[in-house]
């Protein structure tokens, strides 16, 4: 028989449970700090933040992610070791920054000529194997790449017009040291290694004619065309990567479900951060337009012509060690798989 007096008793104990349940509960939602490459306000870092917010709601708030802008926690170079040693519980860094610890970063973060837009490459990451090779060369610092994403490719501000691979002869061009500096000096480029900080003043001062930057927006953001007057776009020559990874004992705290939806969620991240950048990139051209700066696009065949050439130095670099081969390999055979190469 239900009476009053068990009524209350039960009720009691359902109220305790509850109570001790509680902190259960939240100890189980997970908060994590991700110190991207972008700086605080821009279209990219936006992008990002969208990501955080969209896994706590698909996540019922199980699992939280700061999003902190380029040098918020520690220097944008010194990410990898902070998420390693478990300071950082993630990061979102341009995969390439790594390439003094293992070159085989620089080959599989950006191979310098290979695409003609990000969504290629992304396939290669997601179906060929590129992302299973990343975690590879991630592995030995305890480091677990959930996914990838683009900006997009990268668009050359000049300071004279080059219409082709044969104008490329004595331009002085702003390039940091590694792959995309080897392959234009065999078209000629006189390399210059300034720090980004320098690019604006080093146009405007001639110590350098062109630059290797970012994309037309970012290029653009930073005040580089009103000192170059002509921009190579759309790009040809560069498409890095920017991982999204996370400590790897931050990930096997995880269960199944949020490890898929952060899966799920690096590719949107993906998505968006591209159709956001080329949003920047397409308004950008019509207000570079208007002031005189002029777009040029190489024809198929300059285009082609860098491609051939590039592939001379993906072989020198697919020697440096077997996940440089491996990067190198696999690349090659995406690129002969869709005709982009012969």
């Amino acid at each position: 028989m239900v009476t009053r007096r068990n009524m209350i008793a039960g009720g009691a104990a359902l109220a305790a449970s509850a109570t001790l349940a509680a902190p259960a509960i939240a100890q189980k939602a997970h908060r994590w700090r991700i110190q991207t490459l972008w700086q605080a306000g821009t279209v990219n870092q936006q992008a990002f933040e969208r990501f955080c917010e969209n896994v706590k709601a698909m996540t019922d708030g199980r699992l939280q992610i700061t999003a902190l802008a380029s040098g918020a926690a520690v220097g944008q170079q010194e990410t990898l070791d902070a998420v390693s040693r478990g300071l950082l519980d993630g990061h979102h860094p341009a995969t390439v920054y790594w390439t003094g610890r293992n070159p085989a970063f620089g080959v599989i973060g950006d191979l310098n000529g290979a695409y003609d837009n990000p969504y290629q490459a992304q396939d290669y990451f997601e179906n060929y194997g590129g992302l299973d090779l990343l975690k590879e060369i991630y592995k030995p610092f305890k480091i677990y790449p959930i996914g990838v994403a683009w900006w997009g490719m990268e668009s050359i501000p000049v300071s004279r017009p080059v219409r082709g691979p044969e104008d490329l002869k004595g331009l002085k061009m702003r390039l940091p040291q590694g792959m995309s500096a080897d392959i234009f000096a065999k078209f000629g480029v006189v390399a210059v290694n300034l720090p980004g900080t320098e690019v604006f003043s080093g146009l405007d001062r001639g110590v350098i004619e062109a630059a290797d930057w970012g994309t037309l927006g970012m290029n653009a953001e930073i005040g580089l065309h009103e000192k170059a007057k002509w921009a190579l776009f759309p790009g040809f020559h560069s498409m890095p990567v920017g991982d999204v990874s996370v400590n790897q004992d931050r990930w096997d705290a995880l269960t199944p479900d949020l490890k898929a939806i952060l899966t799920v969620g690096v590719r949107d991240f993906c998505r968006d951060m591209i159709q956001s950048v080329a949003r920047q990139d397409a308004a950008t051209a019509v207000a570079l337009a208007e002031k005189k700066v002029e777009l040029i696009a190489w024809t198929p065949e300059g285009r082609r012509k860098f491609r051939t050439t590039a592939e001379e130095v993906w072989q020198q670099y697919a020697q440096k060690n077997e996940l440089c081969k491996k990067a190198v390999d696999g690349q090659v055979a995406y690129l002969k798989s869709r005709g982009l190469i012969g």
